[in-house]
């Protein structure tokens, strides 16, 4: 199939470099990054002269890019609304805003372009491996149509609802639960260190214990380690909470609340990997 790709950085390198395995023809353009768009043009892909040109031919387009004021400049631009083929579903796989993603699709409808709302789960490993989690909002018949190549890059597709957005608002509140039990992971984690616990101890009691989880299991190799080496960065992360919490409307959210002072605090760590929150070190009782 012939598919326009948007967005070369952690997931969205990998995920085309996928594409390409599976026999697909995926044509890019120097958006963001020269030097991934040559890497991918180096296992076969193609680099078009400019994101116009990149779709011309297109039958799917996929996006993966920063937030939504970059989608926003990608898509809702004159000339790309002319040049994306009628006919065409754009796959559209950032961490954006409910909102976004909807203006976007409708923008599109008008012309005959569907859109399928899909962001991604399962970090930069998931994404090489092809073992990712997809969730996938839209109608029926354009997920169907859309699913084989999307099987070819995620292991898991969870179609969500016919609506573009609802996939955005599980994202968001996905890696909310995944920023709340981090920074939990890393408290729990300074109080047992505080008490002189073995880490070894900790972890092969917590992981076989009712406190066990996915953040415990991927954070704690990471704070032993000292490994913060980026996929999902702090500042990528605190974003999603931004979008998370952006869907309270009259409602409070004590912990979510918590969690998104953690990830600001940890600005110093932006462009570290997402684990970096556990670093964070607020004040004691005393003022110390």
């Amino acid at each position: 199939m012939n598919i326009a790709f948007f967005g070369l950085g952690n997931m969205g390198y990998p995920i085309a470099a996928n594409l390409l395995k599976h026999g697909h023809a995926v044509t890019t353009a120097i958006h963001r990054s020269r030097d991934a768009a040559l890497r991918l043009e180096a296992l076969g892909g193609i680099v078009a002269p400019s994101p116009k040109a990149a779709v011309e031919n297109a039958e799917l387009v996929f996006t993966i890019v920063p937030n939504d004021q970059a989608l926003e400049e990608l898509l809702l631009n004159e000339a790309m609304l002319a040049a994306v083929p009628t006919g065409s579903v754009i796959v559209e796989m950032t961490s954006a805003s409910a909102d976004a993603v909807k203006a976007v699709a409708e923008a599109y409808a008008s012309k005959g372009v569907a859109l399928l709302d899909a962001p991604v789960s399962g970090g930069v490993k998931g994404a090489a491996s092809g073992t990712m989690s997809m969730l996938c909002a839209g109608g029926p018949e354009v997920f169907q149509r859309v699913k084989p190549v999307l099987e070819d890059i995620a292991g898991k597709l969870c179609y969500v609802g016919a609506e573009p957005g609802q996939g955005k608002i599980i994202k968001s509140l996905n890696n909310l639960l995944n920023a709340v039990n981090k920074a939990a992971v890393g408290e729990a984690w300074r109080m047992a260190e505080a008490h002189g616990v073995d880490p070894n101890a900790f972890f092969d009691a917590v992981s076989a214990s009712s406190g066990d989880s996915f953040a415990l299991r991927t954070t704690f190799p990471r704070i032993q380690a000292g490994d913060y080496v980026p996929g999902f960065t702090v500042a990528l992360m605190r974003k999603d909470l931004e979008l998370a919490l952006g869907l309270e409307r009259d409602m409070t959210l004590p912990l979510a609340e918590a969690t998104l002072d953690y990830f600001r605090a940890a600005a110093p760590f932006d462009q570290e990997d997402n684990t970096a929150v556990v670093k964070v070190r607020f004040p004691d009782r005393t003022g110390g």
